[in-house]
């Protein structure tokens, strides 16, 4: 694994996706400033062959997982998209 970051991957405009190494990734909510502690969405990791998510939003602790990365994301994205409907609810 290299402790090299790649750069920062955009998902349809919401989520920033950036690489910690070549197998961990931090997932934000990129119409978030950067100061805004709740736009840490969750952390994701390859183990072996599947794809570990670490949440950090709603349950932080909580963990899922999936087999790919991009599968990983939809379901942060699907996830962000419910906060936000929540939020505008409120």
């Amino acid at each position: 694994m290299s402790s090299v970051a790649t750069p920062i991957r955009r998902i349809d405009r919401e989520l920033e996706t950036i690489a910690l190494t070549d197998a961990s990734w931090r997932v934000c909510d990129a119409r978030l400033p950067d100061d805004d502690g709740t736009r840490l969405l969750a952390y994701v990791e390859q183990v072996g062959d599947r794809i570990e998510t670490l949440w950090m939003w709603p349950h932080a602790g909580e963990c899922t997982t999936t087999d790919t990365l991009d599968a990983a994301l939809a379901v942060i994205l699907d996830r962000l998209i419910a906060r936000r409907v929540l939020l505008e609810a409120s």
